[in-house]
């Protein structure tokens, strides 16, 4: 139907033009709008139009062109319709900026800060987790071979400040140069195949080397140097080792050990960051559980006041949350059932340790007998974790909680940049105090810390830790640096400060260059002790970005008065060469070793002491040279 005052085009069951605003005759409906006359939507005038029937299978629509200045008037007015729409969402959007700060109530104020809060945390994590994917899929799908060789030089001006003739220092310190601990891995992941060999070189020939491989459930050890003898078996066959010693205190347990998968652990890593789109719900789900579960009534606002975050003073937004004993109990007992009722939980978390656990448990008859005896046979299962929640839950009572819990919510922009946990007491001197501060510069430096205040008569204790990290992306480097510091007084005077540093610049090609600083200074009443240290690296990576050679230089210092007379300082170096798509197999000395699923006593003693006699032998020589 058309509307008979300006022609627009209506709903059938139309009772006025949204166009022009005419009522409309419901019982008779309006003809067909007369081809000769149409509206000005500018002037409201009618005009004289000549009647055209488009041709719908034509490639272009077949009408006579309007007058120019009809088109400019159209023009006009849809420049007014979309500067309108423009202004309007202007005005819309000035006006939430202005209510989000101004009008909005302080649970509405904290419930949109958090949800940006979290949206922004997720994809913090979700890059994390994209990273550690990459990495560990090129671990499963390159098996690799490192070569690692470590060397430590001693100053003989350090050995003479201890105390030692001259001559003799220079002997320690040249010794010391001819000695080097070389390792070297193998590991084809997909296939569950690792060699390890670890020797202490001197002159670069090995003086004493232990040598492991793992092979699916199968594992092996060999000590060249002390026995031409191995051990080789399955994981399983370690219980034996319990059945034919059982006077040996040393093998007491390994039963419990000997259904374990050694590779459990390692495929639930491989599959926890393929659990992104989870953690994502997780992180929402639990993110927003406090604003959630608050009542708006136990919450206030103050605006427009000045906060320390990160050594930044900010002008925030100060949500406080004031919470009695009972609100705390119903609070934590409501977290208790979601967790408990929480299938994508279960799912993403508690799963995988089941997973690892129903593996040791499966090749374990005594443990499992142990642990059904205690109902615990099924530690990690649904029903099991539903039941540890519900146990949590009625253990629960007000003596657990303070007398009053005050949350404040710092909110800079659109996200919430501190938390603060007060627990007061009615003792004016006593009080605890807990926050977490993140924040991310124009830089994109992100800061996060977390500080422990706790106040009362006799002592003050007081702790942080502030984390300051960047990554780039595009070069695959970053920077991280870390602070620690524990402070206390009364009972005993502690001060305690540790610092890390780490930075990484991609100098050229494929070359990466490195530098990272370690601080540890104690403090406890009388007693002091300082570590520093200092150390740089090179790293060169192949087309494909992974490592191919790591080399290491530390300088270290101690200084421990109340110990050692004389400060120690030594330098450590370390090389590293890595090769991808190699080969991995059983080592060839595993074919003759013993047996351990089948071994006898004897030749399991014959074996000892084979290492022992060497080891004796050796004492001996060091003895004479001495």
């Amino acid at each position: 139907m058309f509307c008979p005052k300006c022609g627009k085009e209506l709903p059938q069951d139309a009772r006025f033009c949204y166009a022009c605003g005419a009522p409309l005759d419901s019982g008779q409906p309006p003809s067909s709008p007369a081809p000769e006359n149409t509206v000005n939507e500018q002037t409201g005038e009618h005009e004289p139009v000549t009647s055209a029937t488009p041709d719908i299978y034509a490639d272009t629509v077949q009408t006579e062109p309007l007058s120019e200045p009809k088109k400019t008037r159209k023009k006009g007015l849809a420049l007014k319709i979309i500067a309108a729409v423009l202004a309007a969402v202007v005005l819309i959007s000035g006006m939430a900026v202005l209510g989000y700060y101004t009008f909005l109530p302080a649970k509405t104020t904290l419930k949109v800060a958090q949800y940006y809060t979290v949206q922004k945390a997720w994809k913090r994590l979700d890059q994390s987790l994209a990273l550690s994917k990459q990495q560990i899929d090129t671990l499963y799908s390159k098996p690799m071979k490192s070569d690692t060789k470590i060397s430590i030089n001693l100053d003989s001006n350090m050995l003479t400040s201890m105390e030692l003739d001259e001559s003799m220092a220079e002997f320690v310190a040249g010794i010391m140069k001819d000695f080097s601990i070389q390792t070297s891995t193998e590991v084809d992941m997909s296939n569950k195949r690792e060699n390890i060999s670890v020797s202490l070189n001197y002159l670069e020939n090995p003086a004493l080397t232990l040598n492991l491989f793992f092979d699916n459930d199968r594992f092996g050890f060999s000590l060249p140097e002390l026995s031409e003898k191995s051990i080789t078996g399955r994981v399983s066959d370690l219980a034996r080792l319990e059945e034919l010693y059982p006077e040996e205190s040393a093998f007491k347990g390994l039963t419990s050990v000997a259904g374990m998968d050694p590779w459990a652990s390692t495929d639930t890593i491989h599959e926890f960051p393929s659990e992104s789109n989870n953690f994502k719900k997780l992180m929402e789900t639990y993110g927003m559980f406090l604003v959630n579960n608050v009542d708006g009534r136990n919450m206030s606002i103050r605006r427009g006041k000045t906060v320390d975050v990160m050594g930044e003073e900010l002008k925030c937004q100060e949500i406080t949350i004031t919470l009695d004993r009972d609100e705390q109990m119903e609070l934590v007992e409501s977290l208790l059932d979601t967790m408990a009722e929480d299938d994508l939980l279960y799912d993403t978390v508690f799963s995988k340790f089941g997973a690892i656990f129903n593996t040791a448990v499966a090749g374990n008859p005594d443990l499992a007998r142990e642990l059904q005896s205690l109902g615990m046979d099924n530690l990690f299962s649904r029903s099991q974790i539903r039941l540890m929640f519900s146990s949590l839950k009625s253990r629960l009572n007000e003596e657990s909680f303070p007398e009053e819990m005050i949350i404040r919510a710092y909110i800079n922009g659109l996200y919430v940049v501190k938390y603060e946990f007060e627990v007061p007491s009615e003792d004016t001197d006593q009080n605890f105090v807990l926050s977490y501060e993140s924040l991310t510069d124009e830089s994109g430096l992100r800061k996060i810390g977390f500080n422990v205040d706790y106040s009362s008569h006799f002592e003050r204790i007081n702790a942080f830790l502030n984390i300051n990290s960047d990554y780039n992306a595009e070069d695959n480097t970053g920077y991280i640096s870390a602070e620690f510091s524990v402070e206390s007084s009364g009972s005993a005077d502690l001060n305690m400060l540790m610092t890390f540093t780490s930075n990484q610049e991609l100098e050229s090609g494929n070359t990466v260059n490195g530098h990272f600083e370690y601080v540890l200074d104690i403090d406890i009443d009388d007693e002091s002790m300082s570590l520093l240290v200092d150390g740089n690296t090179v790293q060169v990576r192949n087309k494909d970005g992974l490592p191919e050679s790591v080399n290491v230089t530390a300088d270290v210092s101690l200084d421990f008065p109340s110990v050692l007379p004389k400060s120690i300082y030594f330098t450590v170096g370390s090389s590293t060469e890595t090769r991808y798509g190699v080969t991995v197999t059983t080592p060839a000395w595993a074919e003759n070793a013993i047996d351990l699923g089948v071994a006898t006593r004897e030749e399991l003693d014959e074996f000892g002491r084979d290492i022992e006699d060497t080891i004796g032998s050796l004492m001996q020589m060091a003895g004479y040279l001495y």
